[in-house]
């Protein structure tokens, strides 16, 4: 092995902190000596020092780690996938670079970064953790119909596309035609597709078998997991395209083949599947394929925003302060008027999922048995069509500037996406932005 010179190789490991969710040195014997994790925007102390690579991840072994892998071979390997579980069963998706450092011609540790995957998955065997439809809290005439046609159609076999915007409930339609139907003791399996990136999302949907790439474990796929049950499939239309023809094949055809399997495997599971625009938009604009909408949607059901139900809005604040005075063990009673005045005119952009977030916020700042508009105001001052009709525009006060207001806008989003998200990748792709470029808005505005 010919070694480079100390300074290079410590310029690839100032290039891998630019853009990193975690660092891990761990030393010749693949134990770790160092590790630093990226959570809520703070660099923190992994839980890890000591332990040894197996321990860590105890599915991997000498071939799959790409540490011991380094350590054995003194090469690097870059932006290698791995779908694996830590220590606590927690399944992870990394995207890991490892260098090795070598000193008079040995390998003396190992620096690895990785980019961490939210999967955003749920698997659910059996009954328990599902929601039923009386989980669906309305007296709203349009949705107590919309609650009979999910009874109607839940002990079918047929798939299901639900169209509804962000926030109005369409896991839990989901989970519901689930637990009203024949299936309800099988599994039933969730993933958001527009948490996964694309060259990661093949690999979840049919799983692999080891060594089908570097780092690859034999894994089911979501239709094995989801075998006898339902698959649930939000934000389909994130998918990309060529993913989706392979879905639609896989579909029609009812067997799956593992990346670097050489077996077909059968598989019996109803498909639900979410989209959170308009579906003619989205066939139109080529984000999802027409004949995978046709195989998708024999079943349509389509949500309404909060807006068109604003009946709801005091049923739903009750549920939630009943369930808030539960977790938190409070005995806050409602809210006062004015609130209640302000909550029916808000248009509620975030939906049922948003006005959630708002007790639940008011309830960390309510010392009192009513939440007050002070507790409130936060979350819903910037909503700009509270106070006027659709087509009214605001007027420019005095000493505007348009600069400062795209500044404030953009602020606003970057703390959205940064709520939203689990790690700094996922809110970059929120974004649509680098990992780079986001981690450079952060610092600037303070983030």
């Amino acid at each position: 092995m010919q070694e480079r010179p100390i300074a290079e190789q410590i310029a690839d490991v100032i290039r891998l902190c630019e853009d990193t969710d975690g660092l891990l040195i761990a030393n010749r014997d693949g134990i770790v000596e160092f590790q630093r994790v990226f959570v809520d925007n703070l660099w923190k102390s992994g839980e890890t020092v000591g332990l040894h690579i197996f321990e860590l991840y105890p599915e991997l072994d000498e071939e799959s780690s790409t540490i011991l892998q380094a350590l054995k071979t003194g090469k690097p390997t870059y932006n290698v996938l791995q779908d694996i579980n830590n220590r606590r069963g927690e399944r992870v998706l990394l995207e890991s670079t490892t260098i090795p450092i070598a000193v008079d011609g040995q390998v003396v540790c190992v620096v690895d970064s990785s980019k961490f995957h939210s999967i955003d998955q749920r698997v659910i065997r059996g009954k328990g953790g599902i929601s039923t439809l009386d989980r669906i809290i309305t007296q709203d005439p349009a949705m107590l119909a919309l609650k009979e046609r999910i009874r109607d159609v839940a002990p079918l076999d047929s798939s299901v596309l639900i169209c509804g915007e962000t926030g109005t409930g369409k896991e839990l339609v989901a989970e519901s035609l689930h637990s009203e139907g024949y299936r309800a003791g099988k599994p039933f399996v969730s993933q958001n597709c527009a948490a996964i990136p694309a060259n990661l999302l093949e690999s979840l949907f049919f799983g692999t078998e080891k060594g089908s790439y570097t780092g690859a474990l034999t894994r089911k796929g979501l239709l094995e997991e989801a075998d006898g049950g339902t698959l649930f499939l939000d934000e389909i239309n994130s998918m990309e395209i060529g993913l989706q023809a392979k879905l639609l094949k896989v579909l029609e055809e009812k067997k799956v083949r593992r990346l670097g399997g050489n077996r077909d495997i059968p598989f019996d599971v109803r498909i639900v599947a979410a989209v959170n625009e308009e579906p003619a938009r989205l066939i139109r604009e080529h984000r999802l394929r027409e004949d995978l909408y046709y195989r998708l949607g024999v079943v349509r059901i389509t949500l309404p925003p909060l807006r068109k139900r604003k009946g709801d809005i005091p049923l739903l604040i009750r549920y939630f302060i009943d369930r808030y005075n539960r977790k938190m063990k409070r005995q806050v009673h409602g809210v006062s008027r004015q609130a209640l005045r302000r909550l029916e005119r808000y248009s509620w952009p975030g939906n049922v999922r948003e006005l959630q977030n708002v007790i639940e916020g008011a309830f960390a700042s309510a010392r009192s048995e009513l939440l007050v508009l002070d507790h409130m105001e936060d979350a819903l001052d910037q909503d700009m069509e509270e106070t006027r009709g659709e087509d009214e525009q605001p007027p420019l006060e005095e000493g505007f500037s348009l600069n400062q207001a795209l500044e404030q806008y953009e602020k606003k989003l970057l703390e959205q996406a940064m709520a939203q998200s689990t790690s700094i990748s996922q809110a970059a792709r929120r974004l649509g932005l680098s990992r780079q470029n986001l981690k450079y808005k952060l610092q600037k505005f303070n983030l």
